[in-house]
Parts: structure tokens; sequence; C-alpha cells
């Protein structure tokens, strides 16, 4: 929080006359613009948080004294019960180091010093305006500056009458008298024989001033009885500090020490003082019923104004906000001029330590013109530093944006309140930081650097800013050119992170946390542009030159030499790592290079005005085009009044209205694009046509062309006034007949309506197919086939042309509640895979497979025209019932034996004749899994009491997990009764049966 003078004003208040004056406001017309631009305006702006003091009230009415502009003299105000406020007029300048009260109202009278000297001197006279009467007194004050016999000043009001310091002669020394001057009356005396008084608070009964006693300037602050005359020391400070509190009420005065209070009534001084106990140390300022002071906030590293009824009813508190003075005036009500957030500033009366909500206790302050010092842009964001709000200057944002309706700035919001002083010459952005330089010429100054309203590092200090210039700025660094500059051709590199300082070659640049600098190659005539990373140091050559660079610039991968050639009025554009370049003319002004314009400048033949061109770098049209005259500096002691956006294409520039006038300097860009690789214009109602579009922030006409290899095949052409581009081709050529299938190149070409200005070519590649795309599925007919567990190997491929990736689905067969078997719903397995093969019951599986259920696969294909084709026929795959399974019910003598290339690492074996097993089969189909071995028998197969079938399960040499019999049981599923019986063997030696597992299709 910014200091404040201690002001002490009381007593009783008349019946007063409300006022409403109401204010007139004169529009300011924004410039034109030519029609070739894309442009808009920020009106000139009025500031919502406008500076006041010297605040004073009597009740009702509440003066305070306010600058109304930039370059006038501070004017005083008038308002009762929070009507409209009146302006009073100009006031007299304030400037020497001595309490002028130069408007102030007490007990229905407004007291308004002013000056007849223009040059703005101490007042004159002093006007007395009575606000139940509506009279005017005008008491003179013989002010020559001089200090000798008869020099008088100011000193203060005091109800109908004034304060006034006397100079006279008492034989010895010069002497001053301090007298209270009222309309028709002689001047009375009320101290003298002293050196100087500093009335600090007064009302039309008395007054509080600190006295300089002659002639050793001993300090004295003493109360003056008007009535009486009689007079009683406060205190006695040892320098013309004052003590840590005073209080001025209607009642009391007094001083204040840590929580206590020295106070006397002002009835009866002469009885000598009495002390009390306050609520709170470190009261400041004292009213009938409120304390108030200042206390250190370790949240934000700011002074808060805190406040408490002053019985310590009420608890302390924040008021919130800024505040800039505050005042106890003569009715003993404290009042405080606050700045809230996005809340007008207000004139806030304090009832027990709150902000009073009463009818009448708030006073709006009027806004006044605001004085914008300076312009940068960044990112497309627009900043302005306003010194004169405020005494905390207010640093204003508005996003920028060129949209198909044309060019649109946002309402300026304040990001920042900055304290230390006015931004002079430089502010700068980058990065989403600003730099702000604070401090006049020949005066200390620094740069510092805000994010998100707060300090961001160290600033960087000088003793005389005046000698300093950025000459870059990234956001985390700044290049600097100093004193030292001109010695030793360097720059200085600052970190504000840490502090670090470096210098760097003369003509250096910032660009994506590097260092930018070109060097010598020996003695040759050659020159290298180096990158060193300020992380690592690591530092490279990105381009090599054959004249001596001037300075540089760096925006991506392009760099500008401002100069090629000593004494040359020509830069070079170029790429890193190339060395071809393009001229660039720097004969007017030195260029600025953007991401992705370059901004250049041309000078009038008849008048010398400066023209700012901007060129586009990234579209197909490199053409200069004029953005708009450079205008003049307000004084020569300004910021240039005109900015460029080197992150975004935007400039702006100010005019003498005030008016900030935005300028769009690009091309037009696609914000979304959606162009299909490829369309079947077949007819059966799925991408028949090829329909991309392109959504531009401009009204554009475009250009979209199609050729097959080198042969242009098909033209189309539109205007798109909202901005999307959304051609159509059915795939017919111009001629009207059917292009080929096969791959297409296009190239999309644009151009903006209104500026004329290219964008970059949008070129690729689209494929025409008129067949749909067709897969096949394969999968082992029974799981155990391929694996000795329930997972199965599953394989796709393609049967068209053109296919990109695979869906994969999967059904499958169970029992219902009622013991019906359903097939279940196709679900997905995979879907865009690129993949031909996967294993069902492994990793990424749905589900992992059941024993005695059959599964069925599908794929359907998806081709580079963007078409899906239709499911394929299935492949089914059954996963048997272990040897182990419960529905196996074995009969005679059987042997369980472990073998781990059997399906689940086991196999039921037999050599007993007549032994078999049992079970019931629910489905179409029935294979029988066994183990061939040397020692192989036979056994028969019985389906429903009947002998289908006799199985040999000899083999020379062992093979497992073989499918030994096969057999439809019908095309439906019904229920079948099944047995396997031992025969005896075909030979000695083999009479073994190893059974494996039974499959059941379903």
């Amino acid at each position: 929080m910014p200091s404040h003078r201690r002001r002490f004003l009381a007593v009783p208040v008349a019946a007063l006359t409300a006022l409403a004056v109401a204010q007139a406001v004169t529009p300011v017309s924004a410039v034109a613009v030519p029609a070739t631009d894309v442009a808009a305006t920020l009106a000139a702006r009025t500031t919502s948080v406008p500076a006041a003091d010297d605040i004073s009230g009597s009740g009702p009415a509440v003066v305070w004294r306010q600058k109304t502009s930039a370059d006038t003299l501070a004017h005083g105000w008038l308002a009762v019960s929070g009507g409209t406020p009146r302006d009073l007029g100009r006031l007299a300048d304030d400037g020497e180091p001595v309490n002028v009260d130069t408007v102030s109202v007490q007990d229905a009278v407004v007291a308004v010093a002013t000056s007849t000297n223009p040059n703005g001197a101490l007042a004159d006279h002093v006007r007395l305006r009575h606000l139940d009467s509506g009279d005017e007194d005008i008491l003179p004050v013989a002010y020559d500056s001089s200090g000798a016999v008869g020099d008088e000043r100011y000193r203060g009001q005091a109800g109908d009458g004034i304060l006034v310091q006397q100079s006279y002669d008492d034989a010895s020394a010069y002497r001053v008298r301090l007298v209270l001057r009222t309309p028709g009356g002689a001047d009375r005396t009320l101290l003298s024989d002293d050196e100087q008084y500093e009335v600090l608070a007064s009302d039309a009964h008395g007054a509080l001033v600190l006295r300089r006693t002659a002639p050793g300037w001993d300090h004295e602050i003493v109360y003056v009885d008007f009535a009486t005359g009689r007079t009683v020391t406060v205190a006695e400070p040892t320098t013309d500090e004052l003590p840590q509190g005073l209080e001025f009420t209607p009642g009391h005065v007094g001083f204040i020490d840590g929580a206590t209070l020295t106070e006397w009534r002002r009835s009866a001084p002469e009885d000598g003082p009495s002390t009390v106990t306050l609520p709170v140390s470190g009261a400041r300022w004292i009213s009938d019923d409120t304390l108030a002071w200042y206390q250190w906030s370790a949240a934000d590293g700011s002074t808060e104004l805190f406040a408490m009824a002053r019985d310590g009813s009420t608890a302390a508190k924040d008021l919130g906000g800024t505040f800039t003075d505050l005042a106890v005036g003569d009715d003993g009500t404290m009042r405080v001029t606050l700045y809230r957030p996005d809340v007008d500033a207000a004139i806030q009366t304090l009832a027990d330590g709150r902000v009073s909500t009463a009818a009448g206790d708030a006073t709006t302050i009027p806004a006044g013109p605001a004085r914008l010092d300076a312009l940068a842009l960044s990112d497309g964001a627009l900043y302005t530093a306003d010194d004169s709000s405020r005494r905390q200057g207010v640093l204003l944002r508005s996003g920028l944006s060129a949209g198909p309706a044309g060019a649109s700035a946002s309402t300026p919001s304040r990001v920042l309140a900055y304290s230390g002083g006015l931004v002079h010459q430089t502010l700068a952005a980058a990065g989403g930081r600003v730099l702000v330089e604070q401090g006049g010429a020949s005066e200390p100054g620094h740069f510092q650097v805000y994010e998100d309203g707060g300090l961001v590092g160290t600033p960087l200090n000088f003793n005389d800013v005046s000698a300093v210039s950025v000459v870059d700025f990234d956001g985390e660094r700044v290049l600097v050119s100093d004193r030292t500059t001109t010695a030793d051709g360097t720059l200085l590199l600052y970190t504000f992170a840490d502090g670090h300082t470096q210098r760097v070659p003369s003509g250096s640049a910032l660009n994506g946390g590097a260092v930018y600098s070109s060097v010598r190659n020996g003695t040759t005539s050659t020159w290298s542009i180096r990158r060193t990373d300020l992380a690592t140091g690591t530092a490279t050559t990105v381009a090599t030159v054959d004249c001596l660079p001037g300075g540089l610039q760096v925006r991506g991968s392009r760099i500008l030499l401002t100069t090629c050639g000593a004494g040359s009025t020509t830069g070079l554009l170029l790429k890193a790592g190339s060395s071809a370049g393009t001229t660039v003319d720097t004969s007017v002004r030195t260029p600025i290079l953007g991401t992705d314009v370059l901004y250049t400048f041309t000078k009038s033949s008849e008048g010398g005005a400066v023209t700012l061109n901007a060129q586009p770098l990234g579209g197909t049209a490199t053409a200069a085009q004029p953005l708009f005259a450079l205008p003049e500096k307000a004084d020569s002691a300004a910021a240039e009044r005109w900015a460029v956006d080197r992150d975004a294409p935007w400039a702006a520039w100010m005019d003498d209205a005030g008016v900030t006038h935005v300028t769009w300097a690009g091309v037009p860009t696609a914000a979304s694009a959606a162009a299909p690789t490829g369309f079947s214009p077949n007819g059966d109602g799925s991408a028949d046509t090829w329909a991309p579009t392109w959504t531009y922030n401009r009204p554009v006409s475009w250009t979209l062309t199609l050729k097959s290899g080198t042969t242009q095949v098909r033209s189309l052409t539109g205007i798109a006034s909202g901005g999307k581009v959304a051609p159509v081709w059915n795939g017919t050529t111009q001629t009207g007949g059917a292009a080929t299938e096969g791959a297409y190149t296009w190239t999309l070409t644009v151009r903006d309506t209104v500026t004329g200005r290219a964008a970059a070519d949008v070129t690729g590649k689209v494929t025409l197919r008129r067949a749909a795309p067709a897969a096949t599925v394969t999968a082992p007919t029974v799981a155990s086939s391929a694996a000795t567990t329930a997972s199965v190997p599953v394989t796709w491929s393609a049967k068209t042309a053109g296919v990109k990736s695979y869906d994969i689905g999967w059904r499958v067969a169970t029992r219902d509640s009622a013991g019906v078997w359903k097939l279940g719903p196709l679900q997905t397995w995979r879907a865009g895979t690129t993949t031909t093969s996967a294993v069902f019951g492994k990793a990424g599986s749905p589900v992992k497979p059941v024993s005695g259920l059959t599964y069925r696969f599908y794929v359907r294909a998806h081709d580079d025209a963007g078409q899906t084709g239709a499911w394929s026929k299935a492949a089914t795959t059954g996963i048997p019932v272990d040897d182990r399974a419960a529905a196996l019910h074995y009969t005679g003598s059987w042997k369980s034996a472990a073998a781990s290339a059997a399906w689940s690492g086991t196999e039921r074996t037999s050599a007993a004749k007549g032994a078999y097993v049992s079970f019931s089969a629910d489905g179409t189909q029935l294979r029988i899994v066994a183990t061939r071995k040397s020692n192989g028998g036979r056994f028969a197969v019985v389906v429903d009491g009947k002998t289908v079938a006799t199985v040999n399960t000899y083999a020379a040499k062992s093979a497992y997990r073989q499918v030994v019999f096969t057999r439809t049981l019908g095309t439906t599923i019904t229920t079948h009764k099944v047995q396997l019986r031992i025969l005896s063997g075909s030979t000695p030696g083999r009479s073994t049966v190893a059974l494996d597992a039974v499959m059941v299709t379903r």
C-alpha cells in the first residue's frame, strides 16, 4: 500500500442542502482505417480507479481533490449524501513540503484554496462556500514565497474562517505567528514567536498544531482553543516526526503510544489528561467509533489497512482493496478512499470499524481520462500502461482476435497494479509476462517483470535509466544497451530469476532460451550466426553469411540481419541452416521480425510520414501491405505510441484523442480441418462423395485442385464468407466422366477476401475406391489342435486392395435358464487394428474361453477410401471338455496320467476290453481328441445306442491332441447319448486307448 498523510479533522455539522450536478461526457470518434484492413479500436479510456486524496468530511458532505486528466492541476470535488460529485474548480499546487489543505469542509462550509499564479503556487486566496445559504466569502492570503515580513501561508480551515501562518519581525529575527482570519473580522493571533507551524487538524472550534519553537527549532504539538485562546501541550516530539497516532474528535484531543491513549477533553483541556487503554496496539487513526492502522501481510508482502470498533465490540478486520487517503471529519466520523478490483473507486464511511452500508455513506469518485503511457503486444494480447488512474500504476490487457466478422478487442482488464513510480519509455511483453521500466530521466530506476499480477525475480536497477534501452525481451531475460555498450561493444544480458548478468556481443538477440550472436570466422570475410543455449551453454553455428551482420532478430527458424555490410541500408532475412536469404530494405527504420510476418517501413516523399507495412512470411504471397502511418510521440520523453506483436500478426497505434487502434497483419489460418483420406462413389449411400472442410478465421476465396500424378483431373472454386471452406467431389473428372480408382493429390489455395493476402497452400492425398473392402478370418476348429490350454490363435487377411485396418468380432452359444442353447450377440474384440493375428484367451482377450463352449470369429475391413466392408463368414472354434471333466462318466478300468503335451496336461487311459466312458452330447457335431501312440488300441463310438464307428489310435510315432473322430449329429442342437467302448487290440501290444478330450459343437 502507498504511504498516507496523517490528517485529523473534526467538529459538529449543520444541516446541508443536497447538491446534484450533471457531468457532460464528450464522445471521442475512432480514427478511420482503410477498407482493406482488418482492424478494431479501443475507445479512449476513462479510469475506473481515479486518484483522489485530501478527503474531508462534515456530516453528509464530503470533499476531496483529484486530477481530472494527465495535464491539468488538481480540482476540488464535493458530494453530499453520496450524490453526484460537483467539480469545485482548479486548486493550487501544493508542491512545497508543508501540509497545505487545499480543499476541506467543516460546519457546512467548503474551503477551496487556490492561487492566481499560472505556474501553480501556494494559495493566495481561499474561497469559503456556505452550503446552507449558498453565500461565498473570499479571504486573501498574502503569499509571496519570500518568508519575509508579511509573507503568509495558508495552513487550514477553521469553520467559516482560515488559519494563516504570518511572518513578522520581532526586532531580533524573523518570526511567524498563527492567526485566525474570518470574513469581515480582524485577524486574531493564536500562536506567535515561532519558526514554523503545521496544522495537523482543525475545525470551527480549535486546532492541533505542530509548532517549531524559536530559537532552537524544538518541536511541540499543542491544542489551541479558539474561544478562550487557551493552549495545552499534547506532545513534545524530538523531531518533526509525529507520534504513532493523534486523536482529534469533537470531544477530545490526544496522542497514542502503543495501546495507550493520552487524551484531553476539549471543553476543559486545563483539567489535564487521562489515559485510556485501547483494544489494539498500533492504532494510527481514531474517530468517535473506529480505530484504524496499517498491518503487514506476509501473504502478499504488502501493508494492509485494518480497522475495528473503538470499544473492541467488533474484531480487527482487513478493509480489503487499496486505499490512498484517510481522514476523521469534524463530525467525528472516519472516511477512507478505497479502490477494490472491478468496483468503482469510492470514499467510504467507516462505522464501528467496518465499511458502512448506509445510504449516502459511500461517494463514487468520478472517472477521468486515463493516460496510456506505453503500448506492448504479445501473442495476440495488447498491454497498455496507465499511470494516471491512481498512485499505483495500472497495467491493462485486452485480448485480440480476427474472425469472419473482422477484428475485435476485448474490454481492457486490469492485470497488474504496480508500485515504485510511473512506467516510462519501455513496456514489453513476451511469454505471458510484461517488462516495465520505472523511474525517470537522470534518476534511479529499474526494469522489473510481472506475471499474473505478481513480481517475478529480481528487478534490474540502474542509477540513470535515461542511458538504458531495451534491445530484446523473452519473458525470462532482457538484453539492454547501457553506458558500457558504447565503450566495449557489448550488451548486458540479465536473467530476472536469479539476477545473473553477463556481457554478450553487440547486436545479439534472444529466442527460444538461447542468445544469438554474430562471430567473425578468423580473418576471412565470412561471419557465423551462433546460437548459445542459455541452459547448457552449448554453442552451435546456425548460419554463415559473407557480410558484416548488424543487429540480429530471431523468431523460430528465421533470422533477420538488420544490416548486411558496413554502412549498409540493406538487411538479410534467412533461415537457420541456410546461408541463402532475401534482402530487406532498412533505409527508413529497422525492420521488425515477427512470427510469420516481417514488419517494414516506408517513407512518404511528400510529407515525410512513415508507414508500417506487414509482409506475410507464412503465405504464398510475400508482398508487403501498408498498415498505418506511425503516430508521433506525445513529447520527446514519452514512449512510442505504436507497437507490433512479434508472436502473433498484430500491430497497434494510438491517436491524439487517446483512441487505440489495432490492426491484423496476418493471413487466414485454419482453426479446424477435416479431410477424409478416401471415398467410394459407388452409389451405395456411404461415402459416395469426398467432402473435406476447413474453417478459416477470415472470409476467404478458395480453389481446390485434384491431380493424378502430374495430370489435373478436377478443379473446384468458391467463396466462404463465413470462413468455412466445404468443397464436394463426386469422383468425376472436369468433363463429367468417372475418375479411375487410385490415389489423387489435392491442393487448396486460399486468399483473404478483404485484404487479398494469401494463406499457405494446403496439400494432401485422397484415395478413390469403388469396390467395398472384404477380408477373411481363420481359426482352428478345435482349440486343442493349436495349444494345450484354452487359447485360440485367430488370423485374418484382406481380400481386396486398399485395406488399412480391421475390426474383429466374436459370438458364443450358451444355455439359457430354460436349458436352451442360444447364440449370443456379436461383440467386438479388436477395432481398427492393423495387425493380422491375435490369440483369443491371452492378454487383451475380452473373456477367458470356457470348456464346452463354441466361439465364432468374424472380420470386417476398412479401406483407404474410408469404406467399411461387411462382416465375413465365421471361423468356428470349440473349446473341448478335458478328460477329467465331471460330465464324463468312466466305467471299468481307467487310469489318469499326466502328459504335458496333452490338453490341460492329462489324459485318461484304458486297455481293458469292455471299459467305457459315457456322456451327453448337446450339439451339431461331435469330435473326439485322443493321443495316437505305438501301443494305441481301438474303441467303438456308440451314439444313441448304435455303434457308428470304430477308431484305431495306433501310430508309429506319438502324436498328442489328435482329433481321431468327427461326426455330424444333426443340423439343430439336440441331446444325444454317447459311449466310447474299449475294444480288443488289433495286435498284441496295441490295446491301450488314451482319451484326451471331447468336443461338441454348439
